[in-house]
């Protein structure tokens, strides 16, 4: 991330999520994931969340989910955070324990995952942002693109997982063009030498 993108997304955070993209800041540095390039997963399990090849999961090519009011949310939360990246706010060595925890880059395997696993439901949007159906959708269409957010723990009443930002350590062309386009109501959007669309 280039420092003028640091400010501008830390200033569209501010109020709303508090230090959620200058840890983001912190953790990937310039156009890097947050867990490198082969590994994107807790690092407590191993478990894949993003991959060094792009795959593009069976669900990229499946019919959007009905929608579901209330959503049947898996309530295995403990599971769910193992499949996340869960982000170092403070840079104290901890991540997840309660309430909202931000994490890294999820590739479009990892997104399937927790649209499969009822973790994620297809219709939550983060205010303005696009569906997380959508999200997925541009993630799968768009190898080496990845999506970050946050999860809300299961003592809230608000319990979810939600999208708030698409994210691509390269870009060339091709993928601006359609970014600009997909992004063209993100609150910060950066498509220099990188994407990276946030929707606060």
């Amino acid at each position: 991330m280039r420092p003028s993108m640091n400010l501008a997304v830390s200033a569209g955070v501010a109020v709303a999520c508090g230090l959620a993209v200058v840890a983001v800041t912190a953790s990937l540095g310039p156009a890097e994931p947050a867990a490198g390039p082969a590994v994107g997963a807790a690092t407590t399990t191993g478990m894949p969340v993003s991959t060094g090849v792009p795959v593009r999961p069976a669900l990229c090519d499946a019919e959007r989910p009905a929608t579901r009011d209330p959503f049947p949310f898996n309530r295995d939360a403990a599971r769910r955070d193992r499949l996340l990246p869960f982000l170092d706010l403070l840079g104290n060595g901890e991540t997840f324990t309660g309430g909202a925890g931000f994490f890294g880059p999820v590739d479009a395997a990892g997104l399937a995952v927790l649209l499969d696993g009822k973790w994620l439901d297809p219709d939550d949007r983060q205010n303005a942002a696009p569906s997380a159906w959508e999200i997925f959708q541009f993630v799968c269409d768009h190898p080496g693109t990845h999506a970050q957010g946050y999860a809300i723990s299961p003592d809230r009443e608000d319990y979810r997982v939600s999208l708030e930002t698409v994210w691509a350590p390269e870009i060339d062309n091709a993928l601006r063009a359609d970014a600009l386009e997909f992004c063209a109501d993100a609150d910060a959007l950066e498509t220099s030498d990188h994407l990276e669309c946030f929707w606060d």
